[in-house]
């Protein structure tokens, strides 16, 4: 296993220098491999296809806010996105100020709606794909966007994030922000986790970085989660059929209204083929809610992955978690 292949893909991500190393070295363990789907590192479609929605700022309900992120929302879901979300102080750093609009959390995702007003005369304007794009991070680890506890240490984690720019002409630009947890880490204990932002850059095609505003800007994460329930159901005895792998047995299973994490393993392993099953979740009303994206890690005959819904849901009115041919009741 090629350590260097994954420090290029962290090149995406920004750790300070200790954290980056963790990081390597918790994906080289055990030749576990990162399995995540592809994804756009930011949904550059995003701020064109809902331009014509007008972002009232932070007056606007939370649950109508995240539509920009999300899609259209219905109504019980804009509800729960505003009982979920927390506030969050804003932060000033050489005259740019941003200022959370909504942020919610739980173990294993965190989503930060963040309005960036820079000084005024700033023009911060659209780029298309040929120009570039705008980063939260720069190309030195000094210029990096990290997590740390209350001692400073790194928390392991990713993050992608989309961008709405409502009037390219003026000095104003809105991150959606979504953190995933990595090895673990419990995103919303109620602990301090200190997000830091760096700034704003714009990243051209060929990988150069133009500073845009700069400073330090620090939201504390870990202390405004939101009192999420997550539910673990009992999967003993779950089992499916893989026609290459033999049986497959569900061994663990968080869900939240955010998304869901599923460890399983197979009793025929074969070299180059990872088993799996479709998984959604069974609302009361007969649809299915599907995982938008999964990370994880897998070993000869195991594989952990989890990933956050499209939208998120009302546990309350989940009735069941299908996992191929098997249903498993949320009683």
């Amino acid at each position: 296993m090629d350590k260097n292949a994954f420090q290029t893909e962290l090149d995406r991500v920004a750790f300070t220098p200790a954290g980056r190393e963790a990081l390597a070295e918790a994906l080289m363990r055990k030749g576990d491999v990162p399995a995540r789907r592809p994804m756009g590192w930011a949904r550059m479609g995003l701020a064109a296809a809902l331009a014509a929605v007008v972002l009232a700022g932070s007056a606007l309900a939370a649950g109508t806010l995240w539509e920009r992120y999300f899609g259209r929302l219905s109504e019980p879901q804009q509800e729960l996105i505003e009982t979920l979300s927390q506030e969050l102080p804003a932060a000033e750093s050489n005259g740019t100020t941003m200022t959370p609009l909504a942020a919610f959390g739980d173990q294993d995702f965190y989503y930060l709606m963040l309005e960036i007003r820079a000084p005024e005369g700033t023009v911060l304007p659209d780029y298309s794909g040929d120009e570039g794009y705008y980063q939260l991070f720069g190309d030195t680890l000094e210029e990096s966007v990290t997590l740390t506890d209350a001692a400073g240490r790194d928390v392991l984690c990713t993050l992608d994030y989309s961008w709405i720019n409502d009037n390219p002409g003026d000095n104003v630009l809105t991150a959606a922000i979504r953190l995933w947890s990595l090895e673990g880490t419990d995103l919303c204990d109620g602990t301090d986790k200190v997000l830091h932002i760096p700034g704003l850059w714009v990243q051209s095609p060929d990988k150069i970085y133009t500073p845009v505003l700069t400073g330090g800007w620090n939201f504390n994460i870990g202390t405004h989660s939101g009192d999420i329930e997550s539910r673990t159901p009992d999967v003993a005895g779950v089992t499916v059929e893989d026609a290459d792998c033999g049986t497959m047995t569900m061994e663990y299973l968080r869900l939240s209204p955010l998304g869901m994490r599923i460890r399983h393993s197979w009793t025929e392993p074969r070299e180059g083929i990872l088993p799996g099953a479709a998984l959604s979740v069974v609302m009361e009303d007969g649809s299915e809610v599907f995982l938008e994206n999964t990370v994880g890690s897998c070993g000869e005959n195991w594989n952990e992955e989890y990933g956050p819904f499209e939208t998120p849901i009302d546990l309350d009115k989940a009735v069941a978690v299908r996992w191929g041919a098997a249903e498993i009741p949320l009683d």
